[in-house]
């Protein structure tokens, strides 16, 4: 069985109807492909495709699937049955004007930047042709997790200065990259490199849910102080 994270545990069950297999995510960001079975308390069972059961901790699971089997949840939907396409959260006006609707991860899977809501954001402008940026990223994806794995409120958006999509995806997936970015060509990567006067790259800009700056030079904080530079944001 795969590690999806520490505070998931198997359980073997009888083997349910049918149900609809997705991509779950942790709050890591580890992949797993699995069933919604039912939510119990707080503990969230799946099942995976070979017929084992899991339980996970809801709050282990990304923003976009609490929201998914909070919908399933109040429905009452039973296992083995399809959910009818929920209702998608409203992207607060803030972050629309700085991401706009759609953000994309590693896989090049499309995003609602409605995940962002409530949370610290560090808007990260980097490129894989950038040297610094390079020596960078791992030091940024390390803080990251950690601060995933302590339940902190803390999301980071790339805005890419790649040549190309494919270069700009390659740069994602090789850096092993657990956060949005957004989207190539996209109008706002030119539009966030001018608000925030972008001069050169590496650079990292922390901001609030309100798109309030907490930090223009969080690079240098994060460099020096780890994921502990969130406590001064």
């Amino acid at each position: 069985m795969k590690k999806f994270f520490a505070l998931a545990f198997a359980v073997w069950l009888p083997v349910a109807a049918a149900q609809e297999v997705r991509t779950w995510t942790s709050a890591s960001g580890k992949t797993l492909e699995a069933a919604f079975v039912e939510l119990k308390y707080d503990q969230v069972v799946l099942q995976l495709p070979n017929g084992e059961k899991m339980k996970i901790r809801l709050n282990q699971l990304s923003s976009a699937d609490q929201i998914y089997v909070g919908n399933r949840d109040r429905a009452g939907i039973a296992p083995g049955v399809a959910a009818a396409p929920a209702a998608e959260a409203e992207v607060p006006p803030a972050l629309e004007a700085l991401f706009g609707k759609r953000l994309v991860n590693a896989k090049g899977k499309k995003v609602s930047a409605a995940t962002l809501a409530g949370k610290k954001i560090g808007i990260y402008f980097s490129a894989s042709w950038c040297p610094p940026c390079r020596a960078f990223t791992p030091q940024l994806v390390a803080a990251y997790r950690q601060l995933q794995t302590e339940g902190q409120p803390f999301e980071v958006v790339l805005v890419p200065s790649d040549q190309t999509e494919a270069a700009m995806e390659k740069y994602m997936k090789d850096h092993d990259m657990p956060w949005l970015a957004v989207p190539f060509g996209d109008k706002h990567v030119q539009a966030l490199k001018e608000k925030f006067a972008v001069a050169g790259i590496p650079k990292l800009v922390v901001v609030d849910a309100q798109g309030q700056t907490l930090s223009a030079e969080a690079r240098g904080e994060v460099a020096a102080q780890g994921a502990a530079a969130y406590a001064g944001w």
